[in-house]
């Protein structure tokens, strides 16, 4: 199967269809023909204006835009309920001043401009805007001037603000305008993407913090990363269990990656989709923030209604890895109308979308429940709005296939129902958690659950229970064509879901309990999801009540969770090989023929030979690298990919005989692999956000750790496999799986044993001790400053040879002209022999042609870049700006700063930043304070451009240091702006090891032990103040901390960050005769290492 290739995306969640032209109001008014265009936006995919024009009809007055109509918006709004008092946080790439932010009374207004203003002084940063927006701050670069959606960082959050909250007037002199769910809430403009590909978790959780502060109701966040499990221990997570504790709602989009099996191949062109190529255990790609259990994430449905209703494909497949149901809720989310721009509008299309209309639901709501329930405050409130969204969804029927419903894995509860949920009278919850919908994780044929029902109301409800709309599983109607399948629900055949009462009433103030059975009968495929909704039906339809349920039949563990290797038969991703770190496939043959494979024209073909094509014709024989720093093939890492999230991932290297020899890494919480949207970049295990920091940290070096000397020595020549090691989050039988990809140690070069040229020809013989060579195998033969490569004529499975070519007559006259011939062969482990022919004067003769023997006319070292192997989707940021660099410090890109960093003093909290500017006469401002104008912020440069700044920065933490260089030009200057990304942490890890190791101490953290055993116990502790500490004991990474808590503690500032415990560690060793020298390092996130060295003597 081969993958397609796509560009580097940003990770926000909006589509923008078109900028919007309109006749009459904007609120749905005619679009002006033709095709839509793209404005600048993240996730941008043109769909045809047919699709268009179907689904923007005209309308009189923007409060009958249909996504307002099919959320029943309007009833809470003509009850008096639309925001006023009502704070919205949007948390995202910030707010462009518009006419329709504004109040239509500014009385009523949460934030006074005195109450802004203060927090602004106690914080020290921030500003205010207006009465709509009394607060914004730029949380990545930490200054208050640019607050504003931008070209570089994107218009994403003008567009979430105003389906958010826009209060656009009819008295508009253009008769346009738009109005959000919540029109009368004020907004906070906290933008957390200032031009790079994704957002900072410290950068979000700073931002929702403040929010809290600030007296925010509900936050919105349309942005998101990875498909990670639920966690409060993950930075993000954690700050919305904050927000959420303290009574503010918070909605999140639920990503734009579909399900997780409609990977983008040869034989699928479209990735967000529900078409897949494979059949997956878990469907999920619910991204992070939006898997936080408080938090409510949003599926998008389109904006038709009756038999055109449909949720757009796009939208992400739940569940989360663990199988707790995601996402929560539907909304309208497709060609939807609001702000952009020089007070323009434009369509936009996305779970972006989908989450504003549900942040500015939750707000109306709130304040009607609010004003209801007085009493309920933090987490009950929002429990209260959250369950009240839920249970008056109405579950959406599949207009795909007639007669089955929409999956509760893509559309949660179903599609909300604003003015219901703010006049529901009774809640429904799963009686084990509380929630809204009831996660069964993992089930047999026959299972049971509760459901408890609450009346919330001054008087007696009666529900009747209806089971009918389930119970569910996945299906896939097949093409059998090209072997994919569209996924659909259908019913199980047999199975039933019975509760203990048919009918139930329920006096006021009071919960009553109803039991379900859910039996699956005789004929459910294992190892298969079981779903459905329950309805509760009341005399009064507008306060029926629905609750979600899902669970997996069998064990989620059985599926074959590392994909095979593009080189066996199975393999859905089409990798599972080893790689060099210049980005060689090993086992094709060495680089240099490869590359010239790869770009060649005409032997091969009219065009170069794909990339993706290559992977099948690896040689599990020929796969090899010579670790001897030459800079050749001298390490290896894998790209891999995996179906499923994984708890853990570890690479071991395993010898001849099947014994561990080295754990190069351990990782926690690895990304499920999954195609990036509308593009065939499909993310392997090293692009999970858990390795953003690290992401060669699968590379094997080819050392091993010596025992005897306490060193790393190269590894001996030889056969051994690569090893990993996957953990899945979910019990199981095969809760453990490995993959081994075989290797080869090859240190020794090949020689050319014979070579000459006389007459034109040129006859050469080889050999090769080691792994040798492939059919794809040539030699480089260089004449003057010309080169071409001539076939070794190799099958493969010989290491020697014999070389017959005949020069052609331009080659002739070449040879001519210089004075030898340079010969080059490598072998496949990028070990290579050169020889030299000195050349006598002779003449051109006209010899048979040879040309079949010829590779390529010009050597080449260039092999394309693996799209799916670039540090796009998780931050490798934007490129460093042009005409400055820095000294010590990544421009526009992360830097780990530890005790031992040239750039910072730990003693005086400086970072030093110099460098220099391509012209001396540029002007260079670098943000040490909020305030772009101050004085402070001016950097002095010299007349050969260089400069040198100080800037004060905490030693444990993580700053965006903003800069803007000014350029003069003839007609006017250029300014470009960039960050520098610092995260400092200049404390060392904790390392206790056990009295009975250091004993006798014979120097600093060296240690001396005589034993007449034949093993030792290796025991201690580790730990440190930021989560993700690592500990090797002999080279080999035996531990590895969770590292997603961030280098902030926002609860409690001042106090370490890390909310892990300390871990006790007991390893057994093997001794030898005499001395074994022990090395244990415990080393944190930005390199900081304290290592002990144990010399034990065996007597």
């Amino acid at each position: 199967m081969k993958l397609r290739k796509n560009n580097p995306t940003f990770k926000k969640f909006t589509v923008t269809m078109a900028v919007l032209t309109l006749s009459t109001l904007a609120g749905l008014s005619t679009l002006n023909g033709g095709q839509p265009t793209t404005i600048q936006a993240a996730q941008t995919k043109i769909s045809a204006s047919k699709d268009t024009n179907e689904q923007i009809k005209p309308s009189k007055d923007p409060a009958d835009e249909p996504s307002l109509v099919k959320g029943n918006v309007k009833g809470l709004w003509s009850q008096g309920y639309s925001g006023q008092g009502m704070v919205i946080a949007i948390i995202d790439t910030g707010i462009v001043s518009h006419r329709d932010f504004r109040l239509s009374d500014n009385s009523t207004a949460k934030i006074s401009k005195s109450d802004a203003e203060k927090f602004i002084s106690q914080r020290g940063y921030g500003k205010y805007v207006s009465p709509k927006i009394p607060f914004a701050y730029n949380y990545v670069n930490n200054y208050d001037t640019d607050v504003m959606s931008n070209d570089m960082a994107g218009y994403h959050g003008l567009s979430t603000a105003g389906y958010t909250a826009a209060n656009g007037s009819k008295n508009n002199k253009d008769k346009k305008y738009v109005l959000g769910m919540a029109p009368q809430a004020q907004l906070l403009n906290m933008k957390v993407f200032g031009g790079f590909s994704d957002e900072f978790p410290n950068d979000v959780s700073r931002a929702i913090y403040d929010a809290v502060a600030l007296g925010a109701n509900v936050i919105n966040m349309s942005f998101g990363q990875g498909v990670p499990a639920q966690s409060l221990t993950n930075q993000e997570q954690a700050a919305v269990k904050y927000a959420t504790d303290h009574g503010v709602f918070v909605s999140i989009a639920s990503g734009n990656y579909a399900h997780s099996g409609s990977l983008n191949t040869d034989i699928n062109a479209a990735s967000d989709s529900r078409t897949t190529v494979f059949d997956p255990a878990n469907s999920g790609t619910v991204s992070n923030p939006a898997a936080a259990p408080s938090g409510m994430a949003v599926g998008s449905e389109n904006t038709l209604l009756g038999d055109k209703l449909a949720m757009e494909t796009m939208s992400a497949w739940g569940p989360t890895p663990e199988y707790f149901m995601k996402p929560d809720i539907t909304a309208p989310g497709n060609l939807v109308a609001s702000t952009a721009p020089h007070n323009g509008y434009a369509i936009e299309s996305g779970t972006s979308m989908a989450s504003p209309f549900i942040a500015g639901s939750a707000a109306i709501v709130m304040q009607k429940i609010m004003k209801d329930q007085p009493n309920l405050k933090g987490s009950d409130l929002v429990n209260a709005v959250k369950i009240a969204l839920m249970n008056s969804a109405q579950p959406m029927q599949d207009t795909l296939f007639k007669g089955h419903v929409v999956s509760p894995r893509v559309q949660g509860a179903g599609q909300v129902n604003v003015t219901n949920a703010g006049n529901l009278k009774s809640s429904v919850t799963d009686a084990a958690t509380g929630t809204a919908s009831a996660a069964l994780h993992q089930i047999g044929q026959s299972s049971k659950f509760a459901l408890n029902v609450t009346n919330h109301s001054n008087t007696q409800e009666t529900y009747t229970l209806n089971t009918s709309n389930g119970p569910w599983t996945e299906s896939r109607k097949m093409d059998k064509k090209y072997g994919t399948g569209t996924v659909y629900d259908t019913r199980i055949p047999g199975a039933t879901l019975t509760p203990d009462q048919s009918q139930i009433t329920v006096d006021p103030g009071k919960t009553v309990k109803v039991g379900f059975t859910l039996d699956l009968g005789n004929q459910a495929k294992q190892n298969s999801i079981a779903e459905g909704y329950i309805s509760l039906t009341n005399s009064d339809a507008t306060q029926n009540l629905s609750v979600p349920y899902m669970g997996y039949y069998g064990d989620p563990t059985d599926e074959q969770v590392l994909d095979k290797p593009a080189n066996q038969k199975g393999s859905i991703f089409g990798g599972g090989y080893l790689l060099d770190r210049q980005n060689t496939m090993l086992g094709i043959s060495d680089r240099t023929s490869l590359s010239g494979y790869v770009n060649k024209k005409g032997t091969y073909g009219d065009s170069q030979i794909a990339w993706g094509n290559l992977p099948p014709k690896i040689q599990n024989d020929k796969v090899a690298f010579s670790p001897n720093g030459d800079g050749s093939q001298d390490a290896v890492y894998p790209l891999a990919y995996t179906k499923q999230s994984l708890a853990n991932a570890q690479i071991r290297i395993l010898n001849s005989a099947g014994k561990v020899v080295r754990v190069v890494d351990s990782e926690t919480n690895i990304d499920k692999s999954f195609s990036e949207i509308y593009g065939a970049q499909i993310d392997d295990m090293t692009m999970a956000v858990s390795m953003r920091l690290h992401p060669f940290a699968f590379t094997w070096d080819g050392k091993l750790y010596d025992q005897s000397t306490g060193k790393m020595k190269a590894a001996p020549d030889g056969q051994y496999q690569y090893q990993i090691v996957a953990t899945n989050y979910n019990d199981g039988n095969k809760k453990v799986q490995t993959m081994n990809l075989p290797v080869r140690v090859d240190n020794a070069a090949p020689t050319i044993n014979h070579a000459t040229y006389k007459n034109g020809k040129l006859a050469v013989s080889y050999n090769d001790v080691g792994a040798g060579f492939t059919k794809m195998s040539a030699m480089a033969t260089k004449v003057g400053k010309k080169a071409f490569g001539v076939s070794l004529g190799n099958d493969g499975n010989n290491n020697k040879g014999n070389i017959k070519y005949n020069f052609t007559k331009a080659q002739q006259k070449l040879a001519l002209k210089s004075k030898k011939i340079k010969l080059t062969i490598w072998d496949v482990a990028g070990n290579k022999v050169t020889k030299t022919i000195k050349l006598n004067k002779a003449k051109v003769h006209s010899l048979p042609s040879n040309a079949s023997q010829i590779k390529w006319k010009l050597q080449t070292t260039q092999l394309p870049k693996l799209d799916n192997h670039v540090m796009n989707t998780v931050t490798t940021r934007f490129y460093p700006s042009k005409g400055i660099s820095f000294s010590g410090l990544n421009d526009n890109n992360i830097t780990l700063i530890n005790a031992n960093s040239k750039v910072y003093n730990a003693n005086t909290h400086t970072l030093t930043i110099q460098g220099k500017v391509k012209n001396p006469k540029d002007k260079l401002i670098i943000l040490k304070s909020v305030n772009k104008n101050s004085k402070d912020n001016k950097v002095k440069i010299d007349k050969s451009g260089n400069f040198k700044y100080t800037i004060q920065v905490a030693p444990v933490g993580q700053r965006g240091i903003g800069y803007f260089l000014t350029t003069p030009g003839k007609k006017k200057s250029t300014t470009q702006s960039g960050t520098l990304e610092v995260i400092t942490d200049t404390v060392a890890p904790s390392l206790d090891l056990s009295s009975s190791l250091t004993g006798n101490q014979t120097s600093h953290n060296q240690y001396s032990v005589s034993t007449n055993d034949d093993t030792i116990h290796i025991k201690g502790s580790v730990n440190d103040n930021v989560s993700g500490v690592r500990l090797t004991i002999n080279g080999n990474n035996i531990y590895h901390q969770q590292n997603d808590a961030g280098f902030t503690n926002l609860t409690n500032p001042g106090e370490d960050p890390n909310p892990y415990p300390i871990h006790q560690f007991d390893e057994t060793y093997q001794l030898n005769n005499g001395e074994n020298i022990f090395t244990i390092s415990a080393v944190d996130q930005v390199g900081n290492t304290v290592t002990k060295v144990i010399h034990v003597t065996r007597n």
